[in-house]
This record gives structure tokens, sequence and C-alpha cells, in this order.
């Protein structure tokens, strides 16, 4: 007969629920036959968000929260205390109801019945997911603290403080670089005490002993700066700062210090030095002067001597007086410098200085803004060159460039008169032989003509004097032109019935096979221009062409206005010539005589309605003369456009 399990009293019961739920963690167990847990406290409701019944209902509840990397170890362990007995002592994340991992120490024991056989599992988990955060944080401090040590530029060491200050203290450690810096191992310094003291320069001794004396003296740090045979016998220079680390009692118990390498330090110094003294004497001998001034108001910092032989001034007058500069610079170039804005880099600029004497010298000022560490402007440091001479010699080579261009200009101002005068002396005379002929004819008594005749007579007469008047016309367009005085009076012109009656009341192209191609095109224009362009442009075809000579007349519609076009397949005009003979007396090189004027007047005319003139070969051979004639001429006149363009949408469009 088995006895009855004796069941404690209700209140036991209670009081062992209370210091259950009161304390600070989880307590759990678990059936070792069924491996599930049988119960759970409430605690895992403050650390984890999980309500027991949760916990209780899901036999894999534990196993499937555990983290991953932490699973085979925690169930492990677990499984081998439930079938071996023994203690569990585990730490692993769990994780919680919210999602995030909480570390976990959990600790537990097997229960076993009479026989020795384990049946239950009773633990504690306890939350330490704060701990494990320090440990973390505590490992990573260590390990930048060790790297940073490591990588230092310099001999991190501990060393024994010694009873005996006439002896060397022990290294307790030294950091790797001692094999870079000088040549030893650290262990080589660590198992020799004097080792490392061997290598001082014996005229050194003295320094580091005083130091030791000072300290013992005054206390502080160590501070010494000496030198040190590397392990090849080359001698180091070592700034070497230490401190005596304290116990709790205020015993001194090693010196903590750090050795860096001032080799190359003691070397650039020795070299500055160097470097200074020869930079000072190459300032003071070359024949330029070398200035620092302040950034604000204040005397000058440096001036080198040469200010005294350049502009009169002993550098001493420069460092008394801190307006010196403003005092001596020309009137007409302060405002100009002043006005200037701060530069970050370099700037060169030119202006004069009065000198002693009164002499006005001028200077090329190159500066450069130094500032301190924090970015903040301080001085202006730079050069004073003295181009008198060289600004001389330019203003005397501009002038004789002036002479030479104003020669030039003579030049080529007689060469136009000569051309004038014989294309005056061509255009006038051939006319007005023909009315002086015609007209003697006329008067003659011994002649006699019939009514036809002499009606032929006058009307030859009155061709050449249109052909004078033409030719007038065009010497006075020109003329207004160049001086400005012509102005296009603009209103709506249908430029297809002004060109189709141009063309059929013209004289010049009289007998030529001629083709038109105009539609009514309103634009805003000078309707005398555009009548002066139309004939021009005939006229020149006619006279630069053979009798059998096709011509060809159109109006074209374009996005930029309204395009006129005049053709021939006449011998055309070479590519080299085509940008110059709408200039005024020149003419091409298969031209006869001529006044050059004509074609002149067009693109002037053109580009007073916002247009423009050009010549390009025909399709098939010829010239192909176009002029463009802006929809609005103030605004094309206006506006800056790129030459490319136009002549793109010209094209485009011919």
């Amino acid at each position: 007969m088995v006895d009855p399990p004796i069941v404690p009293p209700d209140s036991e019961l209670r009081r062992a629920r209370n210091l259950v739920a009161e304390l600070d963690g989880v307590v759990w167990e678990a059936d070792v036959a069924t491996m599930t847990f049988g119960f759970i406290s409430e605690g895992v409701h403050a650390i984890l968000g999980y309500t027991p019944e949760e916990w209780l209902a899901d036999p894999s509840f534990w196993t499937d929260r555990i983290h991953p990397a932490d699973r085979e170890r925690a169930i492990g362990r677990f499984a081998r205390v439930a079938s071996a007995g023994g203690r569990f002592d585990e730490e692993y994340r769990l994780r919680a109801a919210s999602g995030e991992w909480i570390w976990l120490r959990d600790i537990g024991h097997a229960i076993k019945d009479a026989e020795g056989t384990p049946t239950l599992v009773r633990g504690l988990m306890i939350e330490i997911t704060g701990r494990k955060a320090l440990e973390t944080e505590r490992a990573a401090t260590d390990d930048r603290f060790r790297r940073v040590v490591e990588h230092l530029p310099a001999i991190v060491y501990l060393e024994t403080v010694e009873h005996d200050p006439a002896l060397p203290g022990r290294m307790l450690y030294v950091s790797p670089q001692v094999q870079t810096i000088l040549g030893f191992s650290a262990e080589e310094w660590m198992a020799d005490p004097v080792a490392w003291a061997r290598q001082f320069h014996p005229a050194d001794r003295g320094l580091i002993r005083a130091e030791y004396d000072r300290i013992e003296r005054e206390g502080g740090e160590f501070r010494a700066e000496y030198r040190m045979y590397a392990r090849d016998g080359s001698l180091r220079w070592m700034r070497d700062t230490a401190s005596l680390v304290l116990d709790d009692t205020g015993s001194p118990v090693f010196w903590q210090g750090i050795m860096f390498d001032a080799t190359a330090e003691h070397t650039s110094e020795a070299r500055a030095e160097e470097a200074e003294e020869r930079y000072r004497n190459l300032v003071e001998q070359i024949p330029v002067v070398v200035y620092i001034d302040p950034v604000d108001e204040g005397p000058t910092v440096y001036i080198s001597p040469q200010a005294e032989s350049i502009f009169g001034y002993a550098p001493q007058e420069w460092y008394d007086d801190p307006l010196m500069w403003r005092a001596i610079v020309h009137p007409d170039d302060r405002a100009r410098l002043d006005a200037q804005p701060t530069a970050d880099a370099p700037t060169t600029t030119a202006y004069r200085i009065f000198a002693k004497d009164g002499r006005e010298v001028w200077v090329h000022d190159t500066s450069s803004l130094i500032e301190d560490d924090e970015g903040r402007p301080r001085y202006w440091q730079g050069v004073l060159v003295d181009v008198t001479q060289q600004v001389e010699h330019e203003e005397l080579e501009r002038a004789l460039e002036r002479e030479k261009e104003e020669a030039e200009r003579l030049r080529l101002e007689d060469e136009m008169k000569t051309t004038f005068l014989q294309a005056v002396s061509h255009d006038l005379r051939t006319p007005l032989a023909a009315i002086l002929g015609l007209a003697l004819t006329l008067e003659r008594d011994d002649v006699v003509l019939g009514d036809a005749e002499r009606r032929d007579l006058a009307g030859r007469i009155a061709q050449n004097a249109r052909k004078l008047d033409a030719l007038v016309a065009d010497f006075l367009d020109l003329e207004r032109l160049n001086r400005g005085l012509a102005h296009p009076e603009l209103q709506p012109v249908d430029m297809g019935a002004l060109v189709r009656e141009l063309v059929a009341e013209s004289g010049v192209v009289g007998g030529r096979r001629l083709a038109i191609d105009v539609a009514p095109l309103s634009v805003r224009a000078d309707q005398t221009m555009v009548e002066r362009i139309v004939e021009n442009l005939l006229g020149n075809t006619v006279k630069h062409t053979p009798g059998d000579s096709r011509i060809w007349v159109r109006l074209e519609r374009t996005d930029d206005g309204v395009l006129l076009v005049v053709e021939d397949d006449g011998p055309g005009i070479p590519e080299a010539e085509r940008e110059h003979i709408f200039e005024a007396f020149r003419q091409g090189t298969a031209s006869g005589p001529g006044s050059g004027v004509g074609l002149a007047l067009v693109a002037r005319f053109a580009e007073l309605h916002g247009g423009r003139a050009w010549v390009q070969e025909r399709e098939g051979g010829g010239a192909s003369f176009r002029v463009l004639l802006s929809w609005e001429p103030e605004v094309a006149r206006a506006r800056v456009a790129q030459p490319a363009d136009t002549e793109s949408s010209a094209d485009n469009h011919a």
C-alpha cells in the first residue's frame, strides 16, 4: 500500500506561490518523460511578455523561441540533465512577445525519484540582457583600446617602480611598435630588466636622471626627449611621457607611458632652420618686395628690404604707419582695389604706387589669404613686382600698334577710294557716254530721224538716266547707312504682289528666261528698301550671268520670316568669295566692272529687317541668293541670336 502524498496546508501553498510570484525571474518546472513544461511562474509575463497559459498550451513553446545560434546548445544541455541528472546552468537568448531577443541565465537541476531516476527538472530564468550588453561593450572597448594602442605610431609601455632610483624599472608591457621603431621585440625588453635602458645615448642619461629627480621633488608627469640606439645602431630621437599609477592607498604601482619617435621632427626642425635661413637670404636678395599684412586694419607684419630701393620707403616706415599702403596707392586705383572681393585663391592685380620721390611705380601684386587653424582669415602674404618698364614698353607697343592700325586703315581707305573711283568712273561714264552720244545724235541737223527713231533714242536716254539715278541712290543709301541715318518705316507689305510687280516692270531682265513663283505673303517691312533689295538682286544676276542663263524668283514662308530667293544657272560664286561679296566695293574675281555697292545694300537692308542675306550654291549649278526678312523686325534686331542657329534655320527652309 502506497502512502498518499503529503499535501501542505493552503496557507503554506499561498506563501509558496507568493514567494515564487515575487521572485525577480521565471520559476519553471518540466516533466522529464514528456519533455514539456508543467509549470511557469507569472514572472514570464514581466520579462518576456507571455502569459503562463500561452507558454503551457504549446509543448514546443520554449524550443521554438530560442535563438538559432543558441538552440542546439541550450536544448542539448537540458536533455543531458533530464536524462542523467545534475545541474543546468546556461545563458541563451529567447524571443520575447515584442520580437526582441532577451538574454536569460537559466539555472536548474533534476529531481529524482526513489530509484534515482530524474522525473522533473526545476529551474529559474533570470534576465541578463543588460549584463550581456555591458560585457559586449566592454569586450568591444577592450578590443578597440588594444587595436588603438597597437596601431599608434608610438611605443606604449608599463614600467615597474623601483625603490632604488638608480636602477631602471622592469618593463611589464611593451606594445609591438617597439619592433618597427627600434628593431627590438617586446619579449626582449620584458625578458631583460635593463634591456631598454642600455639603449640610451650616454650623453642623455643625465637628462633622464634629472627628470626623475624633479618628479621626486615636485611630482607630476615624466617628460623628456632623448636619443636611443636602435638595433641597427642608428640613433632615434624619442619623446617620452609617463605618469605614475597609484593604488587605493596612494602608493605608486607602475609607470604608464608612451614614447613617440621624434627623429623626423628633429631632423625637419634642423632642416627648417636651414631652409628658413636660405629663404630669408633669397627673399631679401631677389628684386621684388615680399610682404605680410594683417587682414584687419593694422601695421604691416613684414616687408622685405627691397621696399626701400624700389619705393624709397624703409621697412620701419611701413611698420610705424598702418595706413602707409593706402596713402601711397594711386587714387585712381585705390577705389578699384577696395571694391575687389576677397579671393580664396591667389590673385594678381596691377596698380600704381607713388614712390617717395613722386615717381609712379607700376606693380603686379600677387597675394594669397592665410588662414588660422580654424579657417579664419589672418594675413595677406604677397609679392610686389616692379613692372613699370614693362608697362611703359607695352604702352609704347600699343601706341605703335595704333599707328600701324591707323596706317592700315588709311591704306584700305585709299584702296577703297581707288576702287570707288574706278567703279564710279565706269558706272557713271558708261551711261553718261550713252546719254551724251544719243543726245548729240538728236541734236544734229544733218541727221533726219523719224518719229519712231526719235522715241527709241529718247527711251534709251531715259534708260541710261535711270541707271545713273539708281547708282547715285545706291551711293547715297550706303552713306546714310554708314552714318546710321537709315531707319526702316515698317508697314504691312504684300511681298508676293510687290515682287511680281517689280519683276514685271524691271527693264534689266528683258529678254531673259525667267520663272517666278510667288504667293501672297504679308510682312511688316519698309517697301522702298524691299524694292531696292529685289532690284539689286535682279540687276546683279543679269550683270554676272551669260545672256542665255535662266533666272528663278520665288518666295518661301519660314518660321523666322519671309525668304526671298533669286537663283540662276550661271557660273556660280566660288565658296571662298561668298562671305565677302556682300561687303561694300567688294566683287568676285570673275566679276566685270561695277561699283560693288548693290549687294552691300541688300545685306544692310536685310539686317534692318531683322534678317540677313547670303549666297549658296544652287542645286544643279549656279548661284542662289537668299534674303530673309523677319516677321517681327524689331524683336529680331533686339535679340542676341546665335548666327549658326539663324543660318541653320534659313538653310532648312531654303
